[in-house]
């Protein structure tokens, strides 16, 4: 399945500071004491820019590499086919051959800034406040095959981008395979998929709060569950489940109260309309990836219709649900559409286009509104494997309220 999601941290006192200065100009501390603030890993900004609406991961970093560029310092014509720029996106052995870092777009302008310049891979983020970030990320070589990418473990992590410092929120729980971290502004949890321990065990649901205390949500032996998100209100959770014998059947959607009662089923997952074997692992008919719309009346997933068109990827089609009457809707049946994120603002999404050639081959953010589908990465970006690997709105509202805080309490310190 896949990843990805508004997330939190309680701001430190440095990062309020940091975050103050910044926006003001106050000269209460030098150049030369700020560049000793530690920075590990590197950022590259002090804050979320204001203007940002979307994070997401990617690699379109690369492309700047010399091992990228021909001898007038220009993007090389078919870069995938190039073996030394091809070396750096993709590695037949080890997957995704350069760490996926974090970046932010602003859907007026278009402009994209980079966040993280980092060894790390994070696999999603989710903007908490102007200077915290919520991010499933790899920090370290687990399974010890030379490089950090979504092969190895992953864990919940605070970036505090003002200061750098990244706090491990999973790591002493002894949990495993984690994905789909979602945070609700309301409870100030994050609900997430995760297993413990040994592989023989099942993915369950668990919420963590800010001090590190974990509530496990589900825990039946029948299922596997995953792919779960909050409503906007914070009264529910959607999520989708894999019944036993695992990868038999299709997997379902879920939804049930933010305390794990009241559990209702919503699909039992696609036909398989072609009779076909599983594409990868997967059993045709899969439904992945539901997120609620803001009036929690509709639910929007994702479901493997083929492996045998789109190819390489296989077609997921885009479909709402209504919550009460179960009619679905097909938004989209013919590429691959994953990770969608319903907002006031639209659905949010990456969609992959299949074709021969690996330079035809695309993957890119989309947003869906209105009835019309609109793609927010062009080429060179939006080339698989380099486009964003999902992304999540910021929520301009609970940003500006931070803004406003920090502007209030940086005139308090500079007049005095």
């Amino acid at each position: 399945m896949t990843n990805l999601e508004d997330r939190t941290k309680r701001i430190s006192l440095i990062g309020i500071i940091v975050g103050i200065l910044s926006l003001s100009g106050c000269t209460h501390q030098s150049d030369t004491q700020m560049e000793k603030l530690p920075l590990q890993p590197p950022i590259l900004v002090n804050e979320i820019p204001e203007t940002a609406d979307i994070i997401f991961p990617s690699i379109r970093y690369v492309l700047d590499d010399t091992a990228c560029l021909d001898n007038h310092h220009k993007l090389k014509d078919r870069f995938i086919h190039d073996p030394k720029c091809s070396k750096k996106i993709y590695d037949p052995k080890v997957g995704i051959a350069s760490p996926r870092q974090l970046f932010v777009l602003d859907l007026e302008t278009g402009e994209v800034i980079q966040i993280t310049n980092t060894d790390y891979f994070f696999v999603s983020g989710q903007v908490v406040d102007p200077v915290t970030i919520m991010t499933n990320a790899a920090t370290a070589d687990t399974n010890n095959d030379g490089t950090i990418n979504d092969k190895d473990l992953t864990q919940l992590h605070l970036l505090d981008v003002a200061t750098g410092e990244m706090e491990c929120l999973t790591c002493e729980l002894g949990l495993e395979a984690i994905n789909n971290p979602d945070y609700s502004h309301v409870h100030k949890k994050i609900v997430f998929s995760a297993r413990k321990g040994s592989a023989a065990n099942l993915n369950h649901l668990y919420t963590i709060d800010l001090q590190k205390n974990v509530v496990q949500l589900t825990d039946d032996a029948e299922y596997m569950d995953f792919d779960c998100s909050w409503s906007e209100d914070g009264t529910k959770i959607v999520f989708s489940r894999l019944p036993s014998p695992w990868f038999e059947k299709p997997s379902q959607v879920w939804l049930m109260d933010s305390d794990g009662d009241n559990l209702e089923k919503i699909t039992d997952g696609g036909s398989n309309l072609y009779d076909e074997g599983p594409h990868g692992v997967y059993p045709i008919g899969i439904d992945a990836d539901p997120d609620l719309s803001p009036d929690n009346k509709k639910i929007v997933f994702s479901r493997l219709k083929t492996g045998g068109e789109n190819e390489p990827f296989g077609v997921y089609q885009l479909i709402t649900i209504d919550v009460d009457t179960k009619k679905e809707y097909i938004l989209d049946s013919h590429y691959a559409n994953m990770v969608p994120e319903w907002k006031e603002e639209g659905i949010l999404f990456i969609r992959q286009i299949g074709a021969e050639d690996p330079m035809d081959r695309k993957q890119s953010l989309y947003l869906y509104k209105d009835g019309e589908f609109v793609e927010l990465e062009r080429f060179p970006y939006n080339v698989f494997p380099v486009g964003a690997f999902g992304g999540s709105f910021i929520e301009l509202e609970y940003r500006t309220l931070y803004f406003f805080v920090f502007m209030v309490f940086n005139l308090s310190v500079c007049n005095n």
